[in-house]
């Protein structure tokens, strides 16, 4: 669960950035690559981020250093989303990381 204190926090390309900007939220970062993830170290180490939603191409381009550490911590819940180009398959379902985050299945 977020907290109203908590951000929902977005990386990704610009198109995605936007969506979720006209969505309401504000902290966008519109970068790629390198950027991209010096940025995710920064943001999990945040108290006030509880969730960071990026384009599952950036978070399969994440050194494993950066994955083994996005794996074993509960919160931030990080997100992957398709970018234009749709899909990939290696993402773990939403059900998952609800149950990642919280310890338990919210609906079984």
């Amino acid at each position: 669960m977020v907290l109203e204190s908590e951000k929902i926090v977005v990386v990704g390309d610009a198109p995605t950035c936007t969506g979720f900007r006209l969505a309401g939220i504000n902290d966008v970062f519109p970068l790629e690559g390198k950027e991209a993830a010096a940025k995710i170290d920064e943001l999990l180490s945040l108290p006030d981020v509880g969730i960071i939603i990026m384009n599952e191409k950036i978070l399969g381009q994440l050194d494993s250093k950066l994955k083994k550490r996005i794996d074993k911590i509960a919160k931030p819940v990080v997100i992957g989303v398709p970018d234009k180009s749709g899909p990939m398959e290696q993402v773990d379902s939403l059900k998952n990381l609800v149950k990642k985050a919280l310890g338990f299945e919210l609906i079984k």
